[in-house]
Order: C-alpha cells, then sequence, then structure tokens
C-alpha cells in the first residue's frame, strides 16, 4: 500500500468522493454495449422460474461489515490503493471509513435516505448535504435504497424502496445464451440493465442515458460463501465517456459479516470547519 503522501491524500479524498457522488453522475449515462443477436424475450413462466430462483439465492442480511480494498484510476491515469471499512444497517445508513495507513482513519462517509455527510479528519473538515441536493435539479429517481442494492449486488427499480414479488412485471426479459437481461427505466430517461448468469446470480449492472455519452457499469465477481449464502467478493465499477473509461473504481471485500450488531456513530468535532457541495465539486473537476 502507497505512503500517504499529500499528493496521495488528496487523491484518497477524492476517491471517497467520487463514491458518494456517483448519483449525480447517473443523470448522463450512456451503454455502448450491443444487445446479443441470439437472445430471446421470454415467457411468463420462464421469466416467473427465474425469478423463484434469484429469489432464494439473492443476499439477504440486516447488517453487513466488511473490510474493503480500494483500488481508484481516474482519467489521468493516476492510481491510489487503500483499505477501509464498509458497514450497512440496511434501509438506514451505509458508512464508509478510509483507513490507508496502520488503521488509522483518515475519511468517514455515511449515507441515509436523506443525507450524505462526510468528514475529512486529516483537513478537518466536514460536508453535510441532503440526499435531494446532491442528486441535482434533475429528479432522477435513483436513491439511496438503490445504492444500497447496488453495493449489495441486488435487483432494484428507480426510485422503489424494495422490489416486490408483483413489481417483476415492470422489467423487460431477454434470455440469451449465457444468461438473463433484465430492463428497465424511469421517468427521466436512464435505462437500467440488469444482467444475471445462467446461475441466477445478478453479475453486472448498467446505467445509461441515450441523449447523452456516458455509461456507468458495475459488475460483480468472485463469489465466495458468507455463511450459507454466496458474495461477490469483487465489485468494479467504470464510468465510460465515448466509449474511453473516464474513472475506474474497484472494491474487493473480506472478513464479511452479517447480522451482527453495529457501532455507526458519525460525530464531528467542534474545530472542524463545513465546507460547501460546490467546493467538493470543483475538487472532482480537477481529477
Amino acid at each position: 500500500m502507497k505512503i500517504l503522501t499529500r499528493s496521495n491524500h488528496l487523491l484518497l479524498q477524492r476517491l471517497i468522493l467520487l463514491c458518494v457522488l456517483l448519483i449525480p453522475l447517473l443523470n448522463s449515462c450512456r451503454s455502448a454495449k450491443d444487445i446479443s443477436a441470439n437472445s430471446h424475450i421470454l415467457t411468463s413462466n420462464t421469466a416467473s422460474s427465474f425469478l423463484t430462483a434469484y429469489n432464494n439465492k439473492s443476499f439477504q442480511y440486516n447488517t453487513l461489515s466488511a473490510n474493503i480494498q480500494f483500488n481508484i484510476v481516474v482519467s489521468s491515469g493516476k492510481e491510489l490503493n487503500s483499505r477501509g471499512l464498509l458497514k450497512i444497517l440496511k434501509d438506514d445508513r451505509i458508512q464508509i471509513s478510509i483507513r490507508p495507513f496502520l488503521g488509522i482513519e483518515a475519511i468517514r462517509a455515511e449515507l441515509t435516505p436523506d443525507s450524505i455527510k462526510i468528514m475529512n479528519r486529516l483537513n478537518r473538515w466536514y460536508l453535510v448535504e441532503s440526499f435531494d441536493h446532491i442528486k441535482g435539479e434533475t429528479a432522477i429517481d435513483f436513491n439511496f435504497y438503490n445504492l444500497q442494492d447496488l453495493t449489495t449486488n441486488r435487483l432494484f427499480l428507480p426510485g422503489e424502496i424494495n422490489l416486490a414479488d408483483e413489481q417483476f412485471h415492470i422489467f423487460s426479459w431477454e434470455q440469451t445464451n449465457t444468461g438473463y437481461l433484465m430492463r428497465t427505466s424511469e421517468r427521466t430517461g436512464l435505462q437500467y440493465t440488469f444482467t444475471a448468469d445462467s446461475n441466477e446470480k445478478l453479475i453486472s449492472t448498467e446505467i445509461k442515458d441515450d441523449t447523452t455519452n456516458y455509461l456507468l457499469d458495475c459488475n460483480y465477481n468472485n463469489f465466495l460463501p458468507v455463511g450459507h449464502q454466496i458474495f461477490p467478493m469483487n465489485l468494479h465499477i467504470n464510468l465510460h465517456s465515448d466509449e474511453r473509461t473516464q474513472h475506474s473504481l474497484s472494491l474487493i471485500f473480506s472478513r464479511m459479516e452479517v447480522d451482527q450488531p453495529l457501532s455507526m456513530n458519525f460525530d464531528i468535532p467542534a474545530n472542524y470547519r463545513q465546507v460547501s457541495l460546490a467546493q467538493i465539486i470543483h475538487s472532482i473537476e480537477q481529477l
């Protein structure tokens, strides 16, 4: 792992900001992938069989904690590896702690259905913003619950809290030589494509907008046992522009625990200064 120089610390700071600010990037995503010519529309019976198998295999939890190894590569070619800790209290909050050296926390971020908080312990600043403000003026449907499902390898409907069985008809379905494609969209025009393999495991999620030249894709692999379930220990997220990768983020999970008590405080010291969303966006633009 790299020594935390000032230059590396700035890149590390931007790593967590990119993780948190994926949401406004969804306003402008485009897919460059073609649909397999060998795909065909699923019958209702086949789709129902898939859903039954998927529901039986989808990851279930109330709390989740895991060590994480980050790797980020930005468009300039800069790369940084760091370690951290992820905690999720389902439907309540997601907390990420970045600990690059000797387990000392450098940055903490917390997302709830209503707000996003970031605290930089090295530079002693913090950000507190509403989730709606982070999403921007374009009221995309993608929400906290969708981000939670994206992180934990689950199907979701944009803007919904949970995906109920009676809502599966909203997806369009296709079967390919290697698995299944499920598509849906939201009112702003964003298109969502979920890909599952022949064993009913979700292996990728793509989010696009046909009016722009961006694509956000998330790929899941290295499925390993966690208790009596399996979970993808590798998550790779790419942001593409004009068919080129602009930024990439890889997460490697380890020592995952499910349904154990969690401590998730977010106490901001009185001597920390508050920064604005505009300052954060400016930092992102300098990548």
